[in-house]
């Protein structure tokens, strides 16, 4: 298999393996393989949102109507 990537785009990969010391093939399969990783991970529950609202104590009618009921 093949793909068309621009000539910037493979400069940078190379120069990415170079510097790990890997061929652009390892170095690609090592991004294949951490993005699949991720999206297994992110693919999971959701993570719900913690709202820290304090201490809440019981709600009479007197604290929603103001009508004076005696």
């Amino acid at each position: 298999m093949s793909i068309e990537i621009s000539h910037e785009t493979e400069a940078r990969l190379t120069d990415e393996a170079h510097k790990q010391g890997i061929s652009v093939e390892a170095l690609l399969e090592r991004l294949m393989s951490e993005r699949a990783t991720t999206a297994h991970i992110a693919a999971g529950a959701p993570e719900l949102p913690v709202w820290h609202l304090g201490g809440t104590g019981p709600l009479h009618r007197r604290d929603i109507y103001d009508d004076d009921i005696r």
